[in-house]
């Protein structure tokens, strides 16, 4: 006979056991932040948290059902077909022009931005400095964009300004009119901007920067990161003539990480083309290969299969469905409620805005500038006790980490997060020892909300009763 031995509680076989054992063994301790030290804290079986960072973004609960879909093989029966939808619908919410050809290939923004950085290589710019792109860059993200082209090898004129400011323009025009009298036809091949900047809060006007290539004639395509503001914000491809567009499934467009997005017009097309048949008379080969936009068309043009993961796309294609139903309009005043509701809370307690004008405050991203005197400590113990407190994520200011905070209203962000994170906000200010007004901010906050909300019409589906 088989000697039974005794099992403790905390070694059952079971879907907790080894929670259980992970806790009654001291292996998950109670956070390390130094102002829970004198705090007592409670197991709380809420798991949900509000995401106001600025992506992966807050998804809608159809969206997330998706997560988990079965993954299909990106060869099988029926995958060009399904992806080739995909693409066509997401062509349809940025208004790509007739002509024009949506890429889609597993990556993120940042891949998206390397494909559209490394194209148009031509043989006169190697082994020679030549400018060829120039960026306009207004935050870290946009920074991050002039570090990619340069990175690249790429002959680079990087316009900077202050954070918080619109694009240079001025600085942009004596750029391009200098190109045009060193170049006959124009040196310079892609002027690359961002349409919001994620890291400062501010909405570019990019219908000001097409308006200066038309009046100086220049040929450049015009290159928009469109990351954080396509879903989130009006854009249109058509109306702005951008000629290559840049995106990812995880901001506005609410799915998971995974899928970089390069939306190519009629005029980009012809210039790769041109560009690559250059190189390959001049025998020089390009210096790209997975992100090689000319390999990427040749793809979608005989068997419309790059590399693609089908559960990534039964996400976006659940998105795409409930912005359809939304409604694009409705979804950019949700949106602008979201942050309306942020900036009257952050303003009537006291605190600045990073965007130096309204009019160029995001409504994707409200940057906030953490008072005189407070720093990077206190920015820390204000997104700790948001977290940690209050079951709301929020994010610093990326490269300035004395500069402030971010709350952002991305992806299916409703008006009843965006208040409940202004309350989590400016009780952990409060909390963290800030000196604001968090009573006038919380009214500013409620007060806006009532004027925003909307009576809630839920999304068909499945429901909290499983219907």
């Amino acid at each position: 006979m088989t000697k039974q031995t005794s099992i403790k509680a905390h070694e059952l076989i079971s879907p907790l056991s080894g929670l259980r054992h992970l806790i009654e063994t001291n292996q998950i301790e109670a956070s390390s932040d130094d102002f829970l030290s004198d705090k007592a804290a409670v197991w709380s079986p809420h798991n949900k948290i509000i995401n106001v960072t600025p992506g992966p973004a807050f998804g809608s609960d159809l969206v997330t059902q998706f997560s988990s879909t079965q993954t299909r093989g990106m060869r099988g029966p029926g995958a060009a077909e399904f992806f080739t939808t995909i693409r066509q619908e997401y062509a349809k919410l940025v208004d790509m022009p007739a002509g024009g050809m949506p890429l889609f290939f597993n990556g993120s923004g940042t891949a998206a931005t390397e494909a559209a950085a490394g194209s148009l290589r031509t043989p006169d710019e190697v082994s020679s400095d030549k400018i060829v792109i120039l960026t306009l860059e207004i935050g870290w993200f946009s920074n991050a964009m002039g570090n990619c082209v340069e990175n690249l090898g790429r002959g680079v004129n990087r316009l900077q300004e202050e954070l918080g400011e619109d694009l240079p323009f001025d600085r942009c025009k004596t750029a391009l009119e200098k190109d045009l009298a060193d170049n006959s036809g124009g040196g310079i091949k892609i002027v690359m901007a961002p349409h919001n900047e994620t890291g400062a809060g501010v909405t570019a006007n990019i219908q000001r920067l097409r308006d200066l290539l038309d009046e100086l004639k220049h040929p450049a395509l015009l290159g928009i990161d469109g990351i954080s503001s396509i879903g989130s914000l009006p854009l249109s491809m058509d109306k702005l003539g951008i000629d290559m567009l840049m995106g990812c499934s995880q901001k506005g467009m609410m799915a998971s990480p995974g899928i970089g997005m390069i939306t190519l017009s009629p005029k980009a097309l012809k210039k790769i083309a041109e560009c690559d048949q250059q190189m390959i008379a001049a025998g020089l080969k390009k210096a790209e290969h997975y992100l090689s936009l000319t390999k990427m068309i040749a793809a979608m043009e005989t068997s419309a299969l790059h590399t693609e993961t089908p559960p990534n796309y039964a996400q976006l294609a659940v998105a795409l469905d409930t912005i359809a139903i939304e409604g694009l309009a409705r979804v950019f005043e949700r949106h602008a409620d979201c942050s309306a509701i942020f900036r009257a809370a952050v303003m009537a307690a006291g605190f600045e805005l990073v965007a130096k004008d309204i009019h160029i405050a995001s409504n994707v991203v409200t940057a906030i500038k953490a008072p005189k005197g407070y720093g990077e400590k206190e920015i820390k113990a204000v997104l700790s006790i948001m977290h940690n407190k209050h079951a709301v994520e929020a994010a610093a200011i990326p490269g300035y980490p004395d500069m402030g905070w971010r709350l952002c209203a991305t992806g299916g962000i409703q008006p009843q997060h965006a208040l409940m994170a202004s309350i989590a906000f400016l009780k952990a200010a409060d909390e963290a020892g800030l000196p604001i007004d968090s009573d006038k901010g919380l009214f500013a906050a409620s007060e806006t909300y009532g004027k925003v909300v909307r009576y809630h019409r839920p999304l068909p589906g499945i429901d909290m009763y499983g219907r």
